[in-house]
């Protein structure tokens, strides 16, 4: 069995230590598994690559002249890969030590052809809350991790013996199936960053395809490590990609269905991107805000007839899969 393990990094220096010492730590304690790690760099203006080459000497670098966001970067890692599992890994998680031995066996049984995805435990930093033991998805436009928030209890998580399959994952820390990726055409880069991960599990979904969650793998997120500095950015582009998400791969049936739910939820999306704008920007944001709004409103417009052939592909693809 054998990984390859794609790191996208944007100015990762405080965090990229931790990682790859927590990767390499755990990557020891399995046998007869080859591993290869592959960082793919969103033109840092910092020293990570330099870490990072210290921390791993084999380390490959993929290091871009600017920043292709987190689908761009991920999908280069992804095409590079040379292994038929890839995990994708946010620079801000670490491993439990036994992470790789909690998931090797479970990949290695596994039968059926349909599970494209393995998904962990994901908590928050400190370790007492769950960020994600998976996502939700709910046809108003909303997918969320499931137990974020809530108080984490190790003993509870070894009680769950057995995997369970739920609608998607995350790609804080996820493992893919290439193969399958390749097949269904990879992260959608012109969502740059945010929700790209949704979309990917929807089209997933659509296919029949499986994620299986292992309640036992653990893993910790600071989350927002690299967001936190581009200020208003996440929400923005959330509220921008869902409609991305929803003309690429619902049916017409689906949109109809949901309208009023679809239009209520999109409501929520701009009531956050004002929040957030006015949060970070004070004052300021009574003249930012407009101007991202308008920026945003004109990439949906613009995008919308390539998203519409994207739509077509997919429809095309799922035919052929039934």
């Amino acid at each position: 069995m054998n990984f390859s393990v794609v790191i996208p990094n944007y100015n990762g220096a405080l965090f990229i230590s931790d990682c790859l010492n927590s990767l390499i730590n755990s990557i020891k304690e399995v046998k007869n598994v080859n591993f290869e790690i592959i960082l793919v760099d969103n033109n840092s203006k910092d020293n990570s690559i330099e870490i990072s080459k210290e921390i791993f000497k084999k380390i490959k670098i993929i290091q871009n002249s600017k920043n292709f966001g987190f689908a761009g970067a991920v999908n280069q890692g992804i095409r590079k890969a040379k292994y038929e599992w890839v995990i994708l890994l946010n620079n801000d998680l670490t491993f439990e030590k036994n992470w790789f031995e909690k998931v090797v066996p479970i990949i290695k049984e596994n039968k059926d052809p349909k599970v494209a995805t393995f998904f962990g435990t994901v908590l928050i930093k400190d370790g007492t809350k769950f960020e994600s033991q998976g996502l939700e998805f709910f046809y108003s436009g909303k997918a969320q991790n499931i137990s974020n928030g809530k108080t984490f209890n190790k003993s509870t998580i070894y009680d769950l013996k057995s995997n369970i399959s739920v609608w998607g994952a995350s790609a804080a820390l996820v493992i893919y199936n290439k193969d399958i990726l390749n097949r269904i055409g990879l992260f959608d880069e012109d969502f740059f960053a945010y929700e790209e991960d949704v979309d990917l599990a929807l089209r997933l979904h659509n296919l029949n395809y499986k994620t299986l969650y292992i309640p036992s793998a653990i893993s910790y997120h600071l989350g927002g490590g690299t967001s936190n500095k581009m200020r208003n950015i996440r929400s923005r582009l959330s509220f921008r990609n869902w409609f991305f998400v929803i003309i690429k791969n619902y049916s017409s049936k689906e949109i109809l269905d949901n309208f009023l739910e679809i239009f209520i939820e999109r409501i929520r999306n701009l009531s956050y991107f004002l929040r957030e704008t006015i949060k970070i920007y004070k004052i300021k944001a009574l003249i930012i805000f407009p101007f991202d709004f308008l920026k945003t409103l004109i990439e949906i417009l613009v995008k919308i007839p390539k998203t519409l052939r994207k739509r077509k592909q997919i429809q095309k693809l799922a035919k052929l899969s039934i």
